[in-house]
């Protein structure tokens, strides 16, 4: 029993390693498959005539090594004979071989395969196969024939011919109608002629599935051409547009290009399926990219919604990436050509201008001041593909060329075509290798435009490329000489080329691309230069900008020094710190006595008495009838600036210096005859209704708000002392000019009066107003505009630095607009000192309203005065009046102490201002008096 359990203990591990019963030693029995082998080589019968006659032992044995010789040799040929000739034909005989093969055709023609069952029985028959899909499209056919008959299953639909099909299904592709399928204006899509139809061996769910795909395909070409052929023939059509639908048109011509010559070989619906799978999906893209910019107006914003898209599918299908980054620099083109026009790397387009396009330039319109034409930026406009920073050196680049072609005409940047110099042009790269190309052509083109401007300042221009440059050139240029007989020649030329295919608009490498999309081939040569690309957002700026930088350096090298050389640009500058901040002591004592002093004689009209027209004044604070009438205003103010510009300083130091006469006797000569530089002049400011009203009251402190200094920059100064600058000159002046007043009140009270109060209000007022002019003039002014002025220095010491190193845009990087931002933040400093900026309104009408006080307080003790005139502006007596002025200054004090510590007051984080309150408190009140 034991052994018997142990036979049937499937995991017992007893006896092992012994041989099952069943095993029966194959030595004892015959193989019934192959015979056993015979290694007796007596006993082999071979055919073979090298198989060997004898035993191994005999067959085997190796020669005596004693008793061996050679024979005799056979002689050899001449080795100085060579064994080739120039007529030896060189064959490849691996070639020969596979090819000698090929034609022999199969080894054993008589070889025939058997299956395991005919092997073991030869009189097996094979039966037919019971599955469906092994028995043809036509038993599928009959099933779903017999199935609707017999089950009442849906309708298994008519059947096609595959030819038929086939054909209709590729015109429905490439967006045509057929004999299956037409389109409807209607519906706007491809519709079957038999709805039910199918091909043999499809459902018919299967089929109307293949045939959708197609049915969207072909709407969707469709819609892509009539895109095309609206954008071609629209006359409002923007080049952006135009150069989407060129690149649309392209893709088209190509897909039906390839598809035609490949429908050839297609036998089947899945043949034809995977022939579509691409040109389908690239559709579908570009069909996106269309409707994304449907919206877009410009070309700038065409190109940069196209841009956002692509950034957007950086790390999808590669090739669908390619082919959007060739589309997206074909479709930036013309704004690319604007800004290349802007800076002057491209001839200006003859047809439109700046002024008349909407882009980055905007023409602000000064006809009421008369002045030169000034050009602003519209940031909003430039593309957004290009950096800020570029795009704010592209305006500033082309603002300052535009007055270098203005005012030097021969200057090299003016034409670039005149001496021979070729500016490459702003391409969109998207490869490391094509990115380095770019930056080497922007460095030659650099040091070529560096020696042209070098040769044209030492007087030795050179233009011996231009001729070669005008035959290279694609279009016959008009000559300027009149010769016209070489522009003859060129158009001949130009008339008996053949026409050029309009499907090659684009460059080559674009329908390479589009080969290799449809093709198999995994790599090409385009993706191998951008196999290892930067990031698309980096590309603008490794693309453009260093040609932008290049041609900005030099442009704003040459830029500033004629800017400081020939334009005379610190003179004009120094005038406006002389007279319109009343830098001039004498001229802003003339102005005063003009104005204010009784002393002088009286311009207004009066009947009976001649007026003498030497020093008379219009008597401000001392008449009742006012405004003066614009006689009397010439008449005070006759004389005033021009004797203070030719007894300056400033003027004599714009006399050439070695002159035969003196600089008493060159003024003097040239007083009568030269005018003052900007036309500088008085005039009358334009006022609205209620300023209007405010100046009708001599003793009000608007009463002056009329006057005006008027200053028109001589071109191109403009670009730098604009029209803003020039309103903020005048807001300053308007201050600076009830200052004045105020000074020459204060200074001209009594010192005497037989009242406490009128002592202590004099004094105080004294004080105060000589306290706020010293801010003004001291802190507010003079210290901004001296650091304006070391900035001005620093760049001409630059400048001289660089003429006497015999460089060019070294070391000096700023232009035109650097010189125009530090103007206007030192203006703009100027008037956060002095209280004049708009959020600080209500402290200026704080001080204002002290002013009027004070003038009040000169009134009442003026002989003129009358009680009248006191009840009727509220002041019964000169107490009431002190005791309102000192709680003015009072409150004027503790809210310059509360600016003071206000958090980020002028001192925020990026500001350009300084909070300077600290030193007009102290001026103020050294001493704690108001505080107490």
């Amino acid at each position: 029993m034991e052994n018997e359990d142990a036979l049937h203990d499937a995991f017992s591990t007893h006896n092992l390693w012994e041989s099952s019963r069943f095993f029966q030693d194959p030595s004892a029995h015959e193989s019934t498959l192959f015979t056993p082998l015979d290694f007796d080589i007596s006993s082999i019968k071979l055919d073979n005539p090298y198989a060997p006659a004898k035993p191994l032992d005999r067959e085997l044995r190796l020669p005596d090594l004693d008793t061996f010789a050679f024979g005799s040799l056979p002689e050899l040929e001449n080795v100085e004979q060579s064994s080739f000739s120039a007529e030896t034909e060189f064959t490849d005989t691996e070639d020969e071989i596979w090819k000698v093969a090929l034609d022999l055709g199969p080894a054993n023609n008589d070889v025939v395969f058997f299956t395991w069952e005919a092997f073991e029985n030869s009189e097996h028959v094979e039966h037919a196969s019971s599955y469906m899909s092994e028995a043809g499209p036509k038993a599928f056919d009959a099933g779903l024939k017999q199935k609707e008959q017999v089950e009442g299953k849906p309708p298994a639909g008519r059947v096609l011919k595959s030819n038929i099909l086939l054909d209709s299904l590729l015109n429905l592709g490439l967006g045509r109608s057929s004999i299956l399928f037409s389109f409807d204006r209607k519906k706007r899509t491809f519709v079957q002629a038999i709805s039910d139809g199918r091909a043999s061996g499809f459902s018919l769910a299967s089929a109307q599935s293949l045939i959708k795909e197609f049915i969207v395909a072909g709407n969707t070409f469709l819609w892509l051409r009539s895109f095309v052929e609206n954008t071609f023939s629209s006359a409002n059509s923007i080049p952006a547009r135009v150069a989407l639908a060129t690149s649309i048109s392209a893709i088209l011509f190509t897909f039906e290009d390839h598809l035609g010559k490949q429908c050839k070989a297609v036998k089947s619906l899945l043949q034809l399926q995977r022939l579509f799978a691409k040109p389908r999906a690239t559709l579908n893209h570009v069909a996106r990219m269309v409707d994304a910019v449907k919206s877009a107006k410009t070309n700038e914003q065409l190109s940069s919604v196209l841009y956002n898209r692509v950034q957007a599918m950086e790390e999808n299908d590669q090739g669908l990436l390619h082919l959007s980054e060739r589309i997206l620099r074909f479709v930036a083109k013309p704004s690319l050509e604007l800004v290349g026009e802007w800076i002057g790397i491209r001839e200006e387009s003859t047809t439109t201008s700046f002024t008349e396009n909407s882009n980055f330039v905007i023409v602000e319109n000064n006809e009421e001041k008369d002045g030169p034409v000034e050009y602003a930026y519209n940031a909003n406009m430039m593309p957004r593909y290009i950096p800020d920073e570029d795009g704010r050196s592209i305006f500033e680049t082309g603002n300052s060329l535009r007055f270098i072609k203005t005012h030097h005409p021969d200057h090299p940047l003016a034409s670039l075509t005149k001496v021979g110099v070729k500016a490459p042009e702003l391409e969109w790269k998207f490869g490391w290798q094509d990115l380095e190309t770019i930056s080497t052509k922007a460095k030659a083109y650099e040091e070529s435009l560096r020696t042209a401007i070098r040769d044209f300042s030492t007087g030795s221009q050179c233009i011996g490329h231009q001729s070669q440059l005008n035959t290279n050139a694609e279009r016959p240029e008009m000559p300027s000489d009149g010769n016209y007989d070489k522009y003859i020649q060129q158009s001949k030329q130009l008339f008996d080329d053949p026409p050029q295919d309009t499907f090659r608009a684009l460059p080559d490498d674009f329908y390479q691309l589009l080969e290799n999309m449809l093709s198999d081939r995994p790599t090409n040569e385009v993706s191998a230069n951008e196999l290892f690309s930067p990031p698309l957002s980096i590309t603008p700026m490794l693309s453009f900008g260093p040609i932008i930088a290049a041609q900005a350096a030099l442009v704003n090298a040459v830029t500033l020094r004629q800017f400081f050389k020939s334009h005379q640009l610190r003179l004009h500058l120094s005038l406006q710190r002389e007279y319109h901040l009343l830098g001039d002591g004498v001229f802003s004592s003339r102005l005063a006595s003009a104005l204010f002093d009784p002393e002088y004689e009286t311009a207004e009209r009066r009947k009976g008495a001649m007026r003498s027209g030497v020093h008379m004044g219009l008597q401000l604070g001392v008449r009742s009838n006012w405004p003066p009438a614009s006689s009397e205003l010439r008449l005070a103010l006759m004389g005033v600036l021009s004797e203070s510009y030719h007894s300056s300083a400033l003027y004599f130091s714009t006399i050439t210096k070695g002159s035969s006469l003196g600089q008493s006797g060159e003024s003097q000569a040239r007083r009568a005859t030269d005018e003052l530089p900007g036309q500088l002049n008085f005039a009358i400011r334009q006022l609205t209704e209620p300023e209007m009203e405010k100046i009708m009251d001599p003793d009000s402190l608007y009463a002056l708000d009329f006057l005006r200094l008027q200053y028109v920059p001589p071109s191109p100064l403009n670009l730098v002392i604009t029209s803003g600058a020039l309103e903020k000159y005048d807001y300053i002046f308007r201050f600076l000019l009830r200052l004045l007043r105020m000074l020459f009140v204060v200074s001209h009270l009594p010192r005497r009066y037989s009242d406490v109060e009128s002592r202590q209000f004099r004094n105080e007022a004294h004080q105060f107003v000589t306290a706020i002019s010293t801010y003004v003039f001291y802190t507010g002014i003079q210290e901004n505009w001296e650091h304006f002025e070391s900035f001005i220095d620093s760049v001409q010491d630059r400048i001289r630095e660089e003429d006497e190193a015999g460089e060019l845009g070294r070391n000096v990087r700023e232009g035109i607009d650097s010189l125009k931002a530090a103007h206007e933040h030192c203006l703009d400093s100027i008037m956060f000192a002095l209280l004049l900026r708009r959020r600080q309104k209500k402290v200026m009408v704080l001080l204002e309203e002290i002013f009027d006080l004070i003038l009040v307080f000169s009134k009442l003790k003026s002989k003129a005065a009358t009680k009248a005139d006191n009840s009727k502006k509220g002041f019964d007596s000169v107490l009431d009046l002190y005791a309102r002025f000192k709680g003015k200054i009072r409150v004027f004090i503790s809210v310059c102490r509360g600016l003071t510590g206000k958090r980020g007051y002028g001192k925020g984080e990026g500001t350009t201002e300084e909070n300077r309150m600290e030193r007009l408190l102290v001026l103020l009140e050294m001493n704690g008096y108001y505080a107490g």
